[in-house]
């Protein structure tokens, strides 16, 4: 197998795709959730033909398609996003630089006539993910932004320059604080972040040497859930027009048996539930919790430590699918490295316990996660 830091099976390929922005027959799924843009299908190891209803792979991202994301270039830096009336900063600012003074950087901006610019919050940098991406291939975010790949500089002086490369240095600041404890290390406060190089949340310390980007966004904070319990198994969020299973059942799945169950699940009196994609996945996430980081008013979940599966496949490696942490993001140590609410992606299928670790953090990989199905 490999070296230490990540165990890969000889027989699991490491290999991006280029992919679709829309399949022509994915049915049109309403929310407030923007789209992650992903219209190709997969299957555990390569791109294919998007199956038909009741074939295996069924259910897929590509199947449903949400709101299409609506992005204006204002023509004076910035983007405005009607789906979230956000409005963005286009601008990629080439020099990584701290969480204060990222902050401080947006709290003083004035741009497009506007004053009101902050750090945005982690669902809010989250929406303009873009499922399109992969490495080598193009960014985790759409084109009407500007970004870059960085210098070979980035990776100096960096502790995981041995497993990193400038691919995968676009991480992102964000203004959401994890709650749980960073790494292990109590007293070490820690923002979430999004890296549109490599399509995955995670955090970092708000003190010391990290230099991350920053894009400013302006108006309302978005994201905020509006629970209602249906009192029949069922959760609807009124902020995003999504109904949810209130509960897992217990099990976990490999991502193709995810798939199947959401298709074959009847709940409340319908049929029609399939498996979230990631930014679905992630609207749900209670960042102001960490064991699990959910709104237990409401959602229930049978194992706290447990992650789950979307139907959205990583574009950087097309044999694994993206997992959002609602328990604790841990290393194979089992040392929180992520923190709960990040993202990850685990391999579609296989035995766990022919991997040690994945990445340079030594990712805990699982493969069966928990599933919990929207309509």
């Amino acid at each position: 197998m490999g070296g230490p830091q990540s165990m890969r099976p000889p027989n699991m390929p490491s290999r991006g795709a280029d992919i679709d922005a829309k399949f022509s027959g994915a049915k049109t799924v309403t929310s407030r959730v923007p789209d992650t843009q992903q219209g190709s299908c997969f299957n555990t190891h390569a791109k294919i033909e998007c199956p038909s209803e009741g074939q295996p792979f069924y259910g897929q991202d590509a199947h449903y398609h949400g709101p299409a994301p609506s992005y204006s270039d204002n023509g004076d830096g910035t983007v405005s996003d009607a789906i979230t009336g956000l409005l963005w900063q286009k601008a990629h600012h080439g020099k990584r630089i701290g969480y204060g003074e990222a902050k401080s950087a947006c709290r003083n901006l004035t741009l497009g006539g506007r004053s009101d610019w902050r750090l945005p919050n982690i669902k809010e940098l989250f929406s303009l993910s873009d499922f399109r991406g992969s490495q080598k291939r193009r960014f985790f975010i759409d084109d009407v932004f500007d970004f870059a790949e960085p210098d070979a500089s980035v990776l100096k002086g960096d502790r995981f320059a041995s497993t990193h490369s400038t691919q995968m240095m676009g991480q992102t600041w964000s203004s959401t604080i994890y709650t749980g404890v960073h790494y292990g290390r109590p007293g070490v406060e820690a923002a979430f972040f999004y890296n549109f190089l490599d399509g995955h949340i995670k955090q970092a310390p708000t003190r010391g040497r990290n230099g991350l980007f920053y894009r400013c966004v302006s108006g309302p904070e978005w994201g905020a859930n509006d629970f209602k319990d249906n009192g029949d198994g069922t959760v609807t969020d009124r902020a995003m027009g999504l109904t949810w299973q209130q509960s897992d059942d217990g099990r976990t799945r490999d991502w193709v048996n995810a798939l199947g169950y959401c298709e074959n699940l009847t709940l409340a009196g319908h049929n029609d539930w399939r498996l979230p994609n990631v930014k679905e996945l992630q609207s749900i996430v209670d960042y102001t919790h960490n064991d699990p980081a959910l709104d237990r008013r409401h959602l229930k979940q049978s194992d706290k430590k447990a992650w789950f599966w979307s139907s959205t496949t990583h574009g950087d490696n097309i044999s694994m699918a993206s997992y959002v942490c609602f328990g604790k993001c841990v290393s194979s140590q089992g040392v929180d490295t992520h923190g709960a609410g990040a993202q990850r992606s685990d391999p579609k299928t296989g035995d766990p316990s022919r991997w040690t670790s994945l990445g340079g953090q030594q990712d805990e990989v699982r493969i069966y996660n928990a599933v919990r199905c929207v309509r």
